[in-house]
């Protein structure tokens, strides 16, 4: 569709900003709300095809389901003019995917998206809807870093579920599970072990299987192990890893229960108490690897229902000699009316039947040949056009009435005429970034992308020098070629990841490469003491020679302040025989943690003893004065050392 184009006089197309396999995805206005909307509408070779529009259907009845702030709204579904669209919440933002191709992401980043990604396929299993193609490609991160799931078009209510064909596997090769690569049932379980395929790129970097075909990685799902992703990323717990390689089991039901309990192992995975965890051992299910032999599925035979037998009413017994019946001749007249009645409507029906017309099937046919044959016909023609990367220019891809209708002569017909393969403009992607040079072009589906390195004193490296087609010649993309000249830069240095480095590592790295480290210190639960926690610049950044490399360095567990309790004995000196014991005032302060505190005021006349608490903070001293009379008698100072030895 062209921009300025409008669906049901309501929206009006801006630009094309995403394609799939079955529709592409336009920004739109809608015009009446006066928002901006996007508008999933089905490819034009699919529109004639019954099995495609079903599908396309049940991706918006299955959502429409849905009311979830981590799910993409759908606010509209139609068809016009063989146009079948969904108009949905427009995500200001990225795919993950992009996402992660741009930042790096810290494994508390990791699961504060896979929660929310958790709580959206969750809501979902709650209505009884499988997603079935949960992938990186299909969750949209806006500007806040919110998560929303979108693409529910293979996901499939449970209450109708049906068996998927063999060979028909639905989902991204990288993401579905072993069970969907062997055509069997999908359902929560499937979406679960996705789930982990996606916690596991979001920590590790990578998908867990590549291959260089997708017969390949759907072979590995099914026989062997991702490689652990503690091997990839030292920064990742034990605890974490143990919940991502239950996620991934072959067995659906060595995996979580649920995408809840999924969840709950994810989020728990960096608690304290889990900080030891063992290495957790897979208890895969040896039926899982038995061949399954599906047999077709034979629709029931129609219940017949045999008609009961109505009992026989007893005869009458015949009249010996019934009365004679006189005659009636108003059947007559009833006859005559019918005949009349019936000639009227039966010349109302030749007479309509002669106004109208078979419609002639011109699909297929040049513009001037549809034309002049539905004319011949009788009909008025109305002609719009339209891209299509199949059908020839002037060459007549659809038409509405369709052929072997008969509708009265002078009706109009339109046909939709093909304006030949869709022109853009083509963008201007000079200074941009390599990646996001790239990502512009392949949204526009160019053919090819070749890209050539020269080095460069006034472009950055990794950005884009020049374009081998100019901006805003109009291109088919398709048919395309193009070449990017991308900047080298000058004398850059290309920075390592430093995860997992000790600062000593860091510092030896940094003199090799001619760059100033800074340290900074940060508390971590999960990175251990003298590791780098995280880099700036992050790694891949390529920087010049004596730039400022940060280190944030972990310091292990934060410390906390320690109480301990303390006794004192005031001791008094018995009074002399015959004498009145003197009441004594004692005072006890303290100063710790919690600032100069008085304790205690009493009087007494005997020994007595005393119990007070201290609370020192890390690296600091807790002390004590015991006064007597207002003369201090003991002093009683206490370090945190001395403090938490004594726990």
């Amino acid at each position: 569709m062209r921009s300025g184009e409008r669906i049901n006089d309501r929206y009006r197309i801006e630009q094309q900003i995403g394609s799939g396999g079955m529709a592409n995805v336009y920004r739109a206005h809608d015009e009446i709300l006066n928002r901006t909307v996007a508008i999933k509408v089905l490819r034009s070779e699919f529109s004639h095809n019954e099995q495609f529009i079903r599908r396309f259907e049940r991706e918006a009845h299955a959502a429409t389901s849905l009311n979830h702030p981590n799910i993409v709204a759908i606010y509209d579904v139609g068809d016009e003019r063989d146009i079948y669209y969904i108009v949905m919440e427009h995500v200001d933002g990225m795919t993950l995917k992009q996402y992660l191709q741009e930042e790096y992401i810290s494994v508390d980043e990791a699961l504060r998206i896979m929660g929310q990604i958790c709580d959206a396929i969750d809501h979902a299993h709650a209505n009884r809807i499988i997603h079935r193609d949960i992938k990186p490609q299909n969750m949209m991160i806006d500007q806040s870093g919110n998560v929303k799931v979108t693409d529910f078009g293979i996901a499939v209510a449970m209450s109708n579920a049906t068996l998927t064909h063999t060979m028909s596997v639905l989902g991204s090769v990288h993401y579905f599970s072993p069970e969907q690569a062997r055509g069997k049932f999908a359902d929560e379980k499937s979406d679960i072990y996705s789930l982990g395929a996606v916690l596991y790129e979001l920590v590790t970097g990578r998908v867990p299987f590549i291959g260089e075909t997708p017969v390949a990685v759907a072979l590995q799902h099914l026989q062997d192990d991702p490689i652990r992703p503690m091997d990839l990323n030292p920064n990742i717990p034990q605890a974490l890893e143990n919940c991502i390689m239950q996620a991934l089991a072959k067995s659906p039901g060595a995996r979580h229960t649920s995408v809840a309990a999924f969840k709950k192992d994810c989020m728990t995975a960096l608690d304290p108490e889990r900080a030891n965890e063992p290495k957790r051992l897979s208890t895969e299910q040896d039926a899982f690897d038995q061949t399954l032999v599906m047999s077709p599925v034979v629709p029931d035979e129609p219940n017949v229902k045999e008609t009961p037998e109505q009992p026989v009413a007893p005869s009458e017994p015949e009249t010996a000699n019934p009365k004679p019946k006189r005659k009636k001749k108003w059947w007559l007249w009833l006859l005559l009316l019918f005949l009349l009645i019936g000639g009227g409507i039966g010349a109302y029906v030749i007479a309509d039947e002669m106004s109208r017309a078979v419609v002639p099937d011109v699909v297929g046919m040049t513009n001037d040949e549809a034309t002049t044959e539905l004319e011949t016909a009788g009909f008025v023609v109305e002609a719009t056009e339209r891209a299509s990367d199949n059908i020839a220019a002037g060459d007549v891809i659809s038409q509405t009435p369709q052929a072997g209708r008969k509708p009265k002569r002078g009706t109009t017909v339109t046909i939709v005429v093909s304006a030949g393969k869709e022109t853009v403009a083509m963008p201007d992607v000079e200074g941009l970034s390599q990646s996001a040079a790239e990502r512009t072009l392949k949204d526009l589906d160019f053919a090819d992308i070749e890209i050539q390195s020269e080095a460069s004193e006034t472009v950055d490296s990794g950005d884009v020098i020049s374009q081998s087609i100019a901006p805003d010649n109009e291109v088919v993309p398709s048919e395309e070629t193009v070449t990017l000249v991308v900047s080298t830069g000058s004398n850059k240095v290309e920075l390592a990841n430093l995860a997992g480095y000790t600062f000593e590592e860091a510092t030896t790295y940094a003199e090799q490469n001619s760059l100033k480290i800074v340290k900074r210190d940060e508390y971590s639960t999960s990175v251990p003491a003298n590791q780098i926690i995280r880099q700036l610049p992050t790694a891949g950044t390529a920087v010049d020679p004596g730039t400022e490399l940060t280190v944030i360095v972990s310091q292990g567990v934060e410390p906390t302040d320690v109480s301990i309790e303390r006794e004192v004995n005031v001791e008094i000196d018995p009074p002399a025989e015959g004498e009145e014991p003197v009441a004594l005032e004692v005072v006890i302060r303290t100063v710790d943690a919690r600032g100069e505190v008085e304790v205690l005021r009493d009087k007494i006349t005997e020994t007595t003893t005393y119990s007070y608490t201290l609370v020192i903070a890390p690296d600091e001293v807790g002390t004590a004065t015991i006064e007597v009379d207002g003369e201090v008698v003991r002093t009683d100072t206490v370090t945190y050392a001395q403090a938490k030895d004594s726990q």
